[in-house]
Formats: structure tokens, sequence, C-alpha cells
């Protein structure tokens, strides 16, 4: 997955946010695979950074405020789930995805459920 071959994904971000030990479930309708221009707020971060992303568009259902779509930006995590979106698809289908820990060296375990 290269960043500048990604298209862009349109405003309003979503970005959902992982709780370590919590897993998340997502029933997806779609996805797009693309990227976002975000403001990180770390001290000496840049005042904008170009990330990978992948949008899931999920069942207003389980998400029923707008937009009906989370962005799933941690960089491990958009490549393992973009191999198993490309691979194992189908709509309406539910994944689940539990983080072990706080920081930028967590690690992702996503399975179909």
């Amino acid at each position: 997955m290269q960043l500048e071959t990604l298209k862009e994904l349109p405003r309003p971000y979503e970005i959902y946010e992982f709780v370590p030990c919590h897993p998340a479930d997502f029933k997806i309708v779609r996805y797009e695979i693309g990227k976002i221009t975000i403001t990180p707020k770390w001290p000496g971060a840049p005042t904008t950074k170009t990330i990978p992303a992948i949008r899931l568009h999920v069942d207003p259902a389980t998400k029923p405020t707008f937009p009906h779509y989370w962005d799933i930006t941690p960089t491990r995590l958009v490549h393992q789930l973009a191999a198993m979106l490309t691979a194992q698809f189908e709509p309406g289908k539910t994944i689940r995805i539990h983080r072990d820990i706080p920081g930028p060296k967590a690690h992702f375990s996503v399975m179909w459920i």
C-alpha cells in the first residue's frame, strides 16, 4: 500500500479511538481504503501529517449518529485490515478488533465474527 497512490478520503473524519483490552465490533456494509490528513497534537509533531486510513461504513443500527462510518488509522491495523477486507469481505459481516496496550507500540487482533 503506497501512500502516494491512495485517494484522499473526504471529510468529515470520524476517527475511531480504540480502548486497550476492550474489543470493538463493526458490522461493515462497505469500506474504502485511502488517506487522510491529520493535525497531530504531540510535542514536536509536524503541523499536518498524511496517513493511510480505512473507512468502515457500518450498519446505521450500530452507529445511529452521522456519519455512519468510522475511520481506522493505526498503521499496523490499517495494513492488517486491508489484507483481510480485500480477501474476505462480504457486506453485512461483522469484524471484531482488539487492541492490546495503549501507545504507538500497540498490536491488534482482528477476526470475523
